[in-house]
């Protein structure tokens, strides 16, 4: 669990004594403290003055020493603490902006105010605290979150990708990026691309077969292990497909870059772990993919207060962060008359990626109608109006529309988009089977590929591009037909212009390359 001085939420009611099953007093704990990112932040994520800041650009050491300088007083008021409370601190990650403590059941609860408990979930045996826990008053001002006193199951979703089993009507990533234009930025050679993955694994098998189909050679791929993530295809079969699909798309656009496969914990500091991992860790991508989230209003504010720092310095570092938009429209899923977009995409410091439907030539080589993916108001690409962020600076002049909650303008969800639908798919090789799979979970891994094409091409990278793409938005190929409603009707329509479900629209790659290849 995540908490913070400031939840909105409200604590759960405290239980009589005799109703739940105490954790033992002397039970192991590890807690992970995450520090705030800079005292006092007064610059609104996403304004001018903080992308500016922001894109003003340093190398990881110099990153590495301006933190320690920055939160080595932090740190050792977190030891002092943690001394006088029984606690012990036994790693610390400046960069990460985290403490971890060794802590037993009994310190945890007298040090943040709770008593944990054990509850059968899912199956399995988790404790879960009874009550709010508290960040102490004198950790208020240098901690925003702790994690650790829940180990319930997360509630982090995979962002669905709808598959269907070999019905021929997929085209493999390569023919899918020739479509695009895309191939036209070269082979990605020299470049690192990471891709985070909460759950399933991969075969490397697959992945041969599908370099097989598509006449190339098999790319370098490593995996990294964070926590106790790690590569089990065959633990969660979905999860198998949407890693697969991230891999295959990439291998097919940028067959020459090296592929960094971040296996973490489900949930959403796992997440959060895993890109700061690939953010700060020695592997050094310049994209960063991500294909999992849920809706902005389900993830607590500590744990994008967790996150949202992360992005930041991989603005700072060069490094492009893409995530998508969702599959389930601009109701994802929530089934409660009101709209939502997905976070992490409705980060200001991400590339946003929504979907579409593609329809081809007689020959399929060429597209000839592209319009917003939504299969009868079921499934289709979400998109929409955040509530927790403002229009950031890159959006200003894009018409960005008030929210069908309640009117109010807030950053737009997605920046991007290209085809998603099953329609006209990503076939794929999963198990040793031709498969077809589609939804927005093959968009990120599309273009944070073709990002990785002009950085070779360049011979810099292009690192937070989103003000780039608002600012020639001809490069785009505005998407204007179609909607995200749902059955009932909830939703946003396509338009010219930036719109909430397909935002500045798909790659006109050959335009994009020219216009990107090129250092200012």
């Amino acid at each position: 669990m995540a908490l913070a001085a400031n939840r909105r939420k409200r604590p759960p009611k405290r239980p009589a004594s005799g109703d739940v099953d105490y954790l033992s007093p002397d039970a192991p704990l590890s807690l992970t403290l995450y520090l705030r990112h800079r005292l006092p932040v007064r610059r609104r994520p996403g304004s001018a003055v903080d992308l500016s800041e922001l894109t003003r650009r340093v190398t990881l050491s110099e990153l590495r020493a301006e933190r320690r300088r920055i939160l080595r007083r932090s740190v050792e008021r977190i030891r002092r603490f943690a001394e006088r409370r029984g606690m012990t601190v036994i790693a610390v990650d400046f960069l990460g902006r985290r403490v971890r403590l060794r802590a037993s059941a009994a310190a945890a609860e007298r040090a943040f105010g709770t008593r944990l408990a054990w509850v059968r979930d899912d199956g399995v045996w988790r404790y879960y605290p009874c009550y709010e826990p508290r960040i102490p008053t004198q950790l208020k001002p240098i901690v925003h979150a702790v994690l650790g006193l829940d180990t319930r199951k997360p509630r982090l979703s995979r962002l669905r990708e709808n598959a269907n089993a070999g019905n021929g009507i997929g085209l493999l990533p390569s023919e899918m990026a020739r479509l695009y234009g895309l191939d036209r930025g070269g082979r990605g050679q020299g470049q690192c691309i990471a891709i985070i993955e909460p759950a399933g694994g991969y075969r490397p098998d697959d992945i041969v077969k599908a370099c097989q189909a598509m006449q190339i050679a098999p790319p370098q791929i490593v995996d990294v292990n964070v926590g106790s993530g790690r590569n089990r295809p065959g633990s969660n079969p979905r999860a198998d497909a949407e890693v697969t699909l991230d891999i295959q798309v990439v291998v097919g656009v940028a067959p020459e870059a090296r592929i960094v496969v971040y296996f973490t914990e489900l949930s959403e500091p796992g997440l959060v772990a895993g890109v700061s991992r690939a953010v700060h860790g020695p592997e050094r991508p310049n994209v960063v993919i991500i294909t999992w989230g849920e809706p902005e209003t389900l993830w607590p504010a500590e744990s994008r207060l967790g996150l949202d720092p992360v992005l930041q310095d991989a603005i700072r570092l060069g490094i492009t962060v893409l995530a998508t938009a969702g599959d389930d429209l601009a109701s994802e899923r929530m089934q409660d008359g009101r709209v939502y977009v997905n976070y992490p995409a409705s980060s200001p410091y991400v590339l946003g990626c929504g979907g579409t439907r593609i329809a081809l030539d007689g020959a399929r080589g060429s597209i000839v109608n592209e319009t917003v993916w939504n299969d009868d108001g079921v499934h289709g690409t979400g998109g929409g109006i955040s509530e927790e962020y403002q229009v950031p600076a890159f959006q200003a002049a894009a018409r960005i529309p008030g929210s069908l909650n309640d009117g109010r303008r807030g950053r737009g969800v997605p920046d991007v988009a290209a085809a998603a639908a099953p329609t006209n798919g990503y076939r794929i090789f999963l198990n040793g089977v031709d498969f077809v799979a589609s939804g927005t979970s093959a968009v990120a891994p599309l273009w944070g590929a073709f990002i990785a094409l002009i950085n070779a091409r360049r011979g810099q990278s292009l690192g937070f591009v989103n003000d780039r793409l608002y600012q020639l938005p001809n490069l785009l190929r505005p998407i204007v037909t179609g909607d995200n409603k749902d059955t009932t009707g909830l939703g946003y329509n396509a338009g010219p212009g930036w719109n909430a479900c397909t935002g500045l629209g798909s790659p006109d790659g050959g335009a994009i390359v020219t216009a990107l290849t090129t250092i200012a």
